[in-house]
């Protein structure tokens, strides 16, 4: 089906799953949105060559811009209306989060279950067996609070996919599990083993046909190159050296790519509008209006803190609640928002109570990483944004 979607001032037509809804009828304010356009067009070239911005409201897209530029460095290429970009951490909980909740509804695996009853292999450590490991449960995996390390340079010892889970599932713990959190990309390699192990299938196809395939996503995949799409369909990450020059639909990652561009840690690529089919699922379950995708007692229960330190964690999202601090993406209160970024530049903030998502996706790290002004303008956005809802 065929929708037209307002673009900044230009019109096109693109085949997507979402609708474009007048924004007299979703109770939002057109001119906080436009106000929330001009912040970010006013960083591209300062912040990032490029942008996309779209914004969701009950079911339906209220607003979208983008801007700028995908790639400078070595070629000059405009950011297109479907351009896929890599999303980074946002794989977290745009799939393993998702692939976690229908395990748990499928009856395969639960929540409370110890890790070392799917992979008995995590229980020990290169000094031998841990008692602290034995007690990790798989929430406390998607929840940042396993006691697992946050990162580890596997990609400089590792040769294999296969290494990289053997060396992840042994690492040491870095504190008593579930005393405390520490964002951990380790944690998800661990979940996309015990996933793989569970269901049998490698997670790339595991997010064909549980998500891709259910919604309908046509320029959403790990390994873009490999599946038919050329290097004009991806946004451009960063300038490595010894990467060969500039990384475009390979994934940035680095321990990504020593596992094949294939984790539940870092991978996907995806556009803006797909991003918020997935979104709308999560929110449209969440209200209890749908359950195609995942149910609404999960979903609540994805979005509730499960673990909580200087930050909170759901399954995946960074949780905040007015009694547990502010958002690291804005200054303000609802009783709660949910969130995710990921490295390369990409966000998604969501007000469930409200069905309203937030949707923004740059290539900052292009040319260099070493350009940060990305964590301000994300408030600056997200205040403009949140103060559109009526």
């Amino acid at each position: 089906m065929y929708y037209i979607i307002t673009l900044s001032s230009r019109i096109a037509v693109v085949s997507v799953v979402l609708e474009y809804c007048d924004t007299r009828e979703s109770s939002v304010k057109l001119s906080r949105l436009e106000r929330a356009k001009d912040v970010v067009e006013s960083y591209v070239g300062s912040a990032y060559p490029g942008y996309d911005l779209l914004v969701l409201k009950n079911d339906c897209v209220v607003f979208r811009s983008f801007s700028g530029r995908a790639e400078i460095v070595p070629e000059v290429r405009p950011l297109r209306e479907d351009s896929m970009f890599d999303v980074a951490s946002l794989t977290k909980v745009l799939f393993t989060s998702l692939v976690y909740a229908k395990l748990v509804e499928e009856g395969l695996v639960s929540l409370r279950q110890k890790v070392v009853e799917l992979a008995p292999e995590f229980g020990t450590t290169p000094a031998g067996s841990s008692y602290a490991k034995e007690k990790v449960a798989l929430w406390m995996l998607l929840s940042h609070t396993s006691g697992l390390p946050a990162w580890l340079p596997l990609y400089k010892t590792c040769r294999s996919r296969n290494e990289v889970f053997e060396v992840a599932l042994k690492s040491f713990p870095s504190y008593e599990p579930g005393r405390d959190v520490l964002y951990s990309d380790i944690n998800y390699i661990v979940l996309t083993y015990i996933a793989e192990k569970v269901t049998g299938e490698r997670i790339d196809r595991l997010f064909d046909s549980m998500i891709a395939k259910p919604l309908n996503l046509k320029r959403s995949s790990f390994n873009p190159l490999e599946r038919g799409y050329s290097r004009d369909d991806v946004v451009a990450t960063e300038v490595v050296d010894w990467r060969g020059g500039t990384v475009v639909g390979v994934v940035h990652d680095e321990n990504a790519l020593a596992m094949e561009g294939v984790s539940g840690h870092a991978g996907l690529f995806t556009t803006t509008l797909e991003t918020a089919s997935i979104v709308r699922e999560i929110l449209c379950a969440y209200r209890g209006s749908c359950d195609s995708l995942i149910s609404r007692p999960i979903a609540t229960t994805m979005l509730s803190p499960w673990a909580c330190g200087e930050v909170c964690y759901g399954l995946g999202w960074q949780v905040s609640e007015p009694s547990r601090g502010l958002s690291p993406l804005t200054d303000y209160r609802f009783a709660l928002l949910a969130s995710h970024t990921g490295f390369t530049g990409t966000s998604i903030l969501m007000v469930p109570q409200e069905s309203f998502a937030v949707v923004f996706y740059t290539n900052r790290v292009h040319p260099t990483r070493a350009n940060e002004r990305i964590k301000h303008v994300r408030v600056l956005l997200h205040n403009a944004a949140l103060s559109s809802i009526s």
